[in-house]
């Protein structure tokens, strides 16, 4: 299965959500972090916001063991300034070497204009752009939603698209997949028309078809820096905010994905709200 050369990474962050399916013996905890974005808050003058916000996610993640951490996107805010790439790279590095880690590119970690569409920025510094991972009956798929948002019939978003098909066919019976993208596919509903946070209902459609034939357990995604749980049909699409600034309600958070005998939850948390070891994390995203 395919993973990142380079690097990889995850976000975990809240709002307790019941689905269906899972691994039925140990739990697998996933953490997804969304949207550190690396000098947002202070316009590329200082990191200093999301760096203390990313402290937390490291701490938190170091002390309570998850199977995985999952970055959605957006990991820096200016995608040429080499300083936030190398203390995106310095915080991440903080992360128990134990603890696997992947990554998928958001808009901000590209050159995003259609005119002008460059994956160097990222894939220079980070390696390739999809992901996938087993645990133990958990499949995770991180694909590159940028191609949806910003190329048009390219040979690289077909060629994710094929990928994604054979990845998504080699799901365990009865176990569980779960796709992780940067842009949300939609917000609310699945027929919403396009706008900045989501992906137009077209192309939508098209990768929602493609999840649910694959029998796809859930999405989750960023980008929107607030949080958003809906659904396609029976699959959930979730929204995460980010660690770092928020753009509505929420605050600073992870998401944490617990999968657990023929279930998986998520619970959307901030830093000070995950309690201390790996045990208490479960109970916590399960209401336990």
């Amino acid at each position: 299965m395919r993973t990142s050369l380079k690097y990889a990474v995850s976000t975990a962050a809240a709002m307790l959500f019941g689905l269906s399916l899972c691994n039925a013996g140990k739990p697998v905890v996933i953490y997804q972090v969304s949207d550190p974005q690396l000098g947002f808050t202070a316009k590329n003058k200082n990191m200093d916001y999301e760096i203390a916000t990313m402290l937390k996610a490291v701490e938190r993640i170091n002390a309570t063991s998850p199977d995985v951490v999952v970055f959605t996107g957006d990991l820096v805010h200016n995608c040429k300034d080499e300083a936030q790439w190398a203390e995106f790279k310095r915080l991440t590095g903080e992360i128990n070497p134990e603890i696997p880690r992947y990554c998928i590119p958001g808009n901000h970690d590209i050159v995003s204009k259609t005119e002008k569409f460059d994956m160097g920025p990222y894939t220079s510094h980070m390696g390739e752009d999809r992901f996938s991972a087993e645990i133990g009956k958990v499949l995770l798929v991180g694909m590159n939603t940028d191609y949806l948002k910003y190329t048009e019939g390219t040979a690289e978003e077909a060629a994710q698209v094929e990928w994604l098909r054979e990845t998504l066919a080699g799901k365990e019976k009865g176990g569980v997949s779960i796709v992780f993208g940067h842009h949300p596919f939609f917000l609310d509903k699945a027929d919403e028309p396009e706008e900045y946070f989501n992906i137009r209902p077209d192309k939508r459609k098209i990768y929602m078809d493609l999840f649910k034939e694959a029998g796809v357990t859930a999405v989750f995604c960023g980008h929107k820096h607030d949080n958003y749980v809906t659904a396609d049909g029976d699959m959930p699409v979730v929204t995460t905010s980010a660690i770092g600034k928020q753009l509505g309600n929420a605050e600073s958070g992870i998401r944490i994905i617990v999968c657990h005998k023929g279930k998986v939850w998520h619970s959307y948390l901030t830093p000070e709200e995950i309690p201390d070891g790996r045990k208490a994390v479960i109970r916590k995203v399960l209401g336990k």
